[in-house]
């Protein structure tokens, strides 16, 4: 079950940027049944749909496709996320103060929709966590919207509420999980996790580039990011000099008006890149710059310098700023450093290997970890239904898997793969989807603390590809390379990306 609520507020779900729209317009229930339940908060405009105006705080049920209107303005179906797939779990109990939920609790820091915990094919229990106080399990806060594994012994407390769930939630057996360890390690002995079986196997062997690519292919997938800069300036009007406070979303594009002429300043990216899986809970890893791109050009200060540029020019035609700042110079500064430009993340996903690159294919994906240093440039992302998709196999990063500095000898041989040019090198007509590219080369240039060089051809859309040696161990993630050149590349080596895995919530 998800709440978003939709309004002019910034703080709403679903921003909407109209002076018919209230603060808090509406609230849009996704409920796990798939049924959609829509309330007007009493707004100043009204809330209709399909033409007949809503009850003020009176829920009605409505489906994708109808026509709801808030004030005059339209919803766009598109900003509404789909519900999540259920399928994994073979029990689902709500939580909160609503009277809809499996197990309601009283209490006034209570969310209507506080938490969820479910139990999946496996019988593993988890909680995940929607609150605006947030849940905590055995006195430690858990992340929001990230599944929390629950034991049979865990303390519950959701908004400082206790909550008794093992009544109502059946935990597994000794006897089941007995069962659970002898199959992993029957697993392990077959060689699911790569890592665990080659402490098995001595480490010793060393592997062909095809025989490399066998392993891993299915371990690497595509992603397509898409971001925008916001522009704001505090308490300053931009008005004032035909800049609006905010850049606005038209149709696909974040563009910017100055309102004395006819320009427009193009204000969004979209990129490919590659990650590659890590758990069998669909973690990935990738770059900071596929996750953050906006940490890594200078787009941000190219635009606050023509957006001053631009009011510095206006300020010296308009007659009221004009006497302002000219009898205090400290006075303009002041007002002008106000401007700031901000990158904001508008999504990520991903298609796995061997599936073709549409949308049907595309799966979500949260961000879970990426810091604001550039020299680490590394994220942890993970897929929105907390699994791996069918077919796939995780890198075992493992403690056994921790490479010393004669890893990185120059000469040493190194292999990766990914998808560079994103989907410019795909054949989408091909039955076999969307393939890696695969590439062999050698170290050349001596790791750093933070990074190594190599010469297999790489380019963009390769970010985030995995480096492997030739025992098949994890050397480190591809991050950097010269464009106008192939063969002078370079990646973040691996014990950051364990260093990342082991704690993932350092920013």
């Amino acid at each position: 079950m998800r709440l978003l609520k939709i309004g002019r507020d910034a703080q709403c779900n679903i921003v909407i940027n109209s002076q018919v729209v209230s603060g808090i317009h509406a609230e849009m229930t996704l409920m796990n049944s798939g049924d959609i339940l829509l309330e007007d908060k009493n707004s100043h405009n009204g809330t209709f749909v399909n033409g007949n105006k809503l009850v003020p705080n009176t829920p009605c049920n409505v489906k994708r496709g109808d026509k709801i209107t808030f004030g005059n303005v339209e919803l766009q179906w598109s900003q509404v996320p789909p519900q999540p797939d259920t399928s994994m779990y073979s029990a689902i109990y709500e939580i909160g103060s609503n009277f809809n939920n499996d197990i309601q609790l009283s209490g006034a820091t209570v969310s209507r929709f506080h938490a969820t915990i479910v139990k999946d094919r496996k019988n593993r229990v988890f909680i995940i966590d929607h609150s605006k106080n947030g849940t905590t399990v055995d006195g430690i806060r858990i992340q929001s919207d990230v599944p929390h594994r629950l034991k049979s012994s865990s303390v519950v407390v959701c908004g400082g509420v206790p909550l008794e769930w093992k009544s109502r939630v059946q935990m597994p057996t000794q006897a089941w999980k007995v069962i659970l360890a002898v199959a992993a390690s029957i697993l392990v002995l077959f060689g699911v996790g790569f890592g665990a079986w080659k402490i098995i196997d001595g480490g010793d062997k060393k592997y062909t580039d095809d025989k490399l690519y066998s392993m891993y292919n299915n371990s690497v997938v595509m992603i397509r990011g898409l971001y925008h800069y916001k522009v704001t300036a505090g308490d300053l009007d931009l008005s004032v000099f035909g800049i609006p406070k905010e850049f606005l979303k038209i149709g696909d594009k974040y563009v910017a008006f100055d309102a004395l002429t006819p320009q427009q300043i193009v204000m969004y990216g979209t990129y490919n890149a590659t990650g590659f899986f890590v758990s069998e809970d669909g973690k990935l890893i990738t770059n900071l710059h596929v996750v953050k791109p906006w940490l890594f050009d200078n787009a941000r200060a190219k635009l606050e310098e023509e957006i001053k540029k631009i009011i510095a020019q206006k300020v010296a035609t308009h007659d009221v700023y004009k006497t302002l700042f000219t009898q205090s110079a400290s006075s303009y500064s002041a007002y002008i450093s106000m401007v700031k430009v901000e990158g904001i993340l508008d999504g990520l996903q991903f298609v796995p290997q061997g599936r073709y690159f549409s949308q049907e294919n595309a799966i979500t994906c949260r961000v879970l970890s990426a810091g604001e240093d550039t020299d680490n440039d590394l994220a942890l992302i993970q897929s929105e239904k907390g699994e791996l998709p069918s077919k796939a196999r995780y890198v075992n990063v493992t403690d056994s898997i921790v490479l010393t500095n004669d890893n990185y000898k120059v000469g040493t041989h190194m292999f990766t793969l990914g998808f560079p040019f994103g989907d410019g090198l795909q054949n989408d007509k091909s039955e076999k989807g969307i393939q890696a590219l695969a590439h062999g080369g050698s170290i050349t240039q001596a790791d750093t603390e933070f990074s190594f060089g190599f010469n297999a051809p790489s380019y963009g859309g390769a970010s985030g590809s995995p480096v492997f040696d030739e025992k098949g161990f994890l050397m480190g993630v591809v991050n950097s390379g010269v464009s106008q050149s192939q063969g002078f590349n370079f990646a973040i080596k691996a014990k950051h990306v364990k260093d990342l895995i082991d704690n993932p919530h350092r920013k």
